[in-house]
């Protein structure tokens, strides 16, 4: 739903008008000091917007809409803290009687009053703590006389079970699934709920009912059911979504004009970047709920759509709680002051994730589903073969992935596979030169310049099977400064470089870090004086991968003293490392490897001709592909290589048996999962031919810290071997843990590190003041 249609667009607007002349604080504040908290006049209000008809035909009365409007219709409810039990009393209800009211005239009549608003009807199924699920139903319906008899006690959880005029009390007559419509139970015990509402047990135990009573019966009963459960489930995740962007719109407005030693809070980089959090929450929140959603609304067969709907639920669930316990922090005194609405944020998550199971109940039922399925959704990876000339910049997505994955199969030397080191040009030249022959060595180049032309979807589907087949990492700076080359060089700069990068003769790395100036390249202080037809630089870079192989650098330097913005002065130059004055010391990473260097500058005469762009220009030459290189660290694949190592080393030690290992295993799946999601949602827009911002990056904090997250479980897996730099074998079964724990250090720093990512996402996406005085 990131892009809506007209009718969308309309429902949005008109829920939040209803929150404009009713707004639910004040409802809210109003009806928990009530005997029953329900305001009738309001639930009406609703029923005449049409929202609980979204899901109904039109030949029963409905709006003949789909499940993207309501689940728009919950979140905004969501957002605005209405206390009406909209999916419960609504969606949840008209879902299970839906399918039966075609034949049952009862039922129809039922639905009518329903969507009128004239009957505020409860379903009842749960009838114990934790068993949440159709087939735990165990309510017993007895023939008596022409009616029937109820055994099996209570239902129970039922939301506001008192303000209900009836009640949808789903049972088994010799195991026949039947819907009741009950309007007198025997009694109705109710608890309050933190957020000032309530739920009730209905007490129909010994209960004669007449024969009318009987809506339906048979299978399609159950169906009717276990579905409006599913959608209360996916409904509440949308709500919850609501409720946690509520809480954390309240908390950037508060800290925003919060004043502490002459300073708003919200400028305190401390608060910041526990914000951005807390918006990264939000958004794979969103994602997954979305994918959720695809998944309910697409073919789907029903392991998936299950597996969706957990993870999603408990994405939503763990959020909302998160974000409101955060909000009620940074809100400081104000947070524990009734008088402020942040405090019925937490109070609207603490009940609505407990309810249709909380985060910890949807994590194992997610598990246990995904062990049943497979946690992959499998797509056609059937070999596919195309001749040499057809172009496959022009094929469908999936049918370039499947001939990108045949011919990388066929090709890629297997005893490199998933290489323990970074590969230089000599580690990895066959396989270098093998893609340059297919024409396959430069994605992103025209293929006028011997490129392949991809668009930038098809971009990340190469580097995802790249790294899907275990293929080491070429030495691809190359390629990064062909492709600037073509934007910004002049053409004598792109006929002698490009033609070399693809030949494999020329080797380049980057050189943009400098001691006090990583993450902050514009504070460099690499100088480049003019000396008639050159520049003499003097300085060093740091961190400068594969320094040692390298036969060129691409580098930043300060041509001009600063005068305004630090990123001004700046030229991108064109340095040939065999030029006098150049000198390059290896940097031993954590791994024993000389991946990194230093590289000095002693007088070194770099001809203007290597100038790109116009010299002073260059932070703007550099900076035009920083943010479209994030959405690859962002990718999953990493993760999911990683997550495969831990999967070895569970079955390994047997820890899925071991409930605390369990759930946090759970969890890391999920948050790959969800990591998924969101990436997916970034390339959907890629193809829509949208240029993504700044928000891109929380794909990379996201990803690297999830990557982390899973190599640090793998070390605590590997106990007595959690220290071997070899593979660990246990019970015959190998896995990579120390190198991945290793490596995994290392992308949250790369490309910008994840804190200067939420220093990013702090001012451009949140718009959180500044920290200067």
């Amino acid at each position: 739903m990131t892009h809506l249609d007209e009718t969308q667009t309309m429902l949005r607007d008109s829920v939040q008008a209803f929150h404009e002349r009713h707004p639910a604080p004040a409802r809210v504040r109003r009806l928990r000091d009530q005997a029953i908290p329900f305001d009738r006049s309001i639930w009406r209000d609703m029923a005449e917007a049409g929202w609980s008809g979204v899901l109904v035909p039109e030949a029963l009365g409905g709006h003949g809409l789909g499940a993207a409007e309501a689940m728009l219709i919950a979140s905004e409810l969501g957002r605005g803290l209405a206390p009406e039990p909209y999916v419960a009393c609504g969606l949840m209800v008209v879902q299970a009687l839906v399918p039966i009211a075609t034949d049952s005239a009862p039922a129809r009549a039922l639905l009518e009053q329903v969507l009128a608003g004239q009957t505020l009807v409860a379903l009842a199924w749960q009838e114990a703590a934790g068993e949440l699920g159709i087939d735990d139903v165990r309510m017993r319906a007895v023939r008596k006389g022409e009616g029937w008899q109820l055994e099996g006690g209570v239902k129970r959880f039922v939301p506001l079970a008192d303000a209900a005029d009836g009640f949808l009390v789903y049972a088994l007559e010799d195991g026949n699934p039947v819907l009741f419509w009950i309007t007198r139970p025997a009694a109705i015990r109710t608890t309050r709920t933190v957020d000032g509402l309530n739920f009730g047990e209905v007490d129909v135990e010994g209960l004669v009912l007449s024969a009318d009573a009987r809506l339906a019966s048979g299978p399609v009963v159950r169906d009717a059911v276990a579905q409006a459960i599913e959608l209360g489930r996916l409904a509440s995740a949308f709500e919850l979504v609501g409720v946690a962007e509520r809480a954390l719109d309240a908390t950037v407005a508060y800290t925003s004009q919060r004043v502490q030693f002459g300073k708003p809070i919200a400028s305190f980089q401390a608060l910041q970047h526990r914000m951005v959090d807390m918006w990264m929450h939000c958004q794979l929140a969103r994602a997954s709920a979305e994918n959720a959603l695809l998944d309910w609304a697409r073919p789907a067969d029903e392991g998936t759509r299950i597996q969706s709907l957990r993870a999603a639920r408990a994405r939503a669930g763990a959020t909302a709680l998160l974000v409101g316990k955060a909000a009620i922090q940074l809100h400081g005194g104000m947070g524990i002051a009734d008088e402020t609405d942040i405090g019925l944020c937490l109070k609207r998550a603490l009940a609505l994730s407990a309810w249709l199971g909380n985060p910890l109940w949807q994590r194992a039922r997610f598990l246990d589903e995904m062990m049943k399925t497979g946690r992959v959704r499998q797509s056609d990876n059937a070999p596919l073969v195309v001749a040499d000339d057809v172009d496959v910049a022009e094929l469908p997505d999936e049918e370039f992935r499947r001939v990108l994955a045949t011919w990388i199969a066929a090709n890629y030397p297997p005893e490199k596979r998933f290489m323990k080191k970074r590969a230089y040009y000599a580690d990895i030249s066959d396989w270098y030169q093998a893609l340059s022959k297919k024409g396959w060595l430069a994605p992103s180049w025209p293929k006028t310049a011997g490129g392949m032309g991809l668009s930038a979807t098809k971009q990340v589907i190469y580097a995802e099977e790249i790294a899907r087949h275990g293929c080491a990492r070429i030495p691809d700076h190359g390629l990064a400064i062909g492709k600037l080359l073509l934007l910004h060089g002049t053409p004598e700069q792109i006929d002698y470089h490009l033609p070399r990068v693809l030949s494999g003769e020329i080797m380049w790395c980057q050189g943009y870090s400098e001691p006090n100036a990583g993450s902050d390249l514009a504070s460099l202080r690499t100088r480049a004086e003019r000396d008639g037809d050159f520049l003499v630089v003097n300085g060093q870079k740091t961190w400068t991968t594969l320094g040692p192989g390298a036969d060129w650098m691409f580098a930043l330097v300060r041509t001009s003293k600063v005068d305004g913005a630090k990123q001004s002065g700046i030229t991108f130059l064109l340095i040939d490392l065999k030029t006098p004055g150049v000198k390059v010391r290896p940097i031993v990473n954590l791994k024993g490897e000389g991946e990194f260097s230093e590289v000095f500058f002693d007088n070194v005469r770099v001809p203007v001709s290597n100038v790109v762009g116009r010299i002073d220009d260059g932070w703007s030459v550099a900076n035009s592909f920083l943010r479209e290189e994030r959405i690859f660290f962002g990718t999953p694949r990493q993760c999911e290589y990683a997550l495969g190592q831990l999967d070895r080393l569970a079955e390994a030690t047997n820890a899925l048996a071991m409930g605390d290992f369990r759930d946090r295993y759970a969890q890391l799946v999920l948050d790959v999962r969800d990591l998924k999601s969101a990436f997916e949602l970034f390339m959907g827009r890629l193809r829509s031919g949208e240029e993504l911002g700044p928000e891109v990056s929380y794909l990379k904090v996201w990803g690297t810290e999830t990557y982390q997250r899973i190599t640090d479980e793998l070390v605590q897996l590997a106990g007595d071997h959690g220290g071997q730099i070899d593979d660990v074998v246990i019970g015959g079964i190998a896995a990579d843990v120390m190198n991945q724990y290793l490596d995994s250090r290392m992308p949250a720093i790369f490309g910008g590190s994840n804190e200067i990512q939420r220093n990013i996402l702090a001012k451009q996406i949140l718009a959180l003041p500044s920290g200067r005085a």
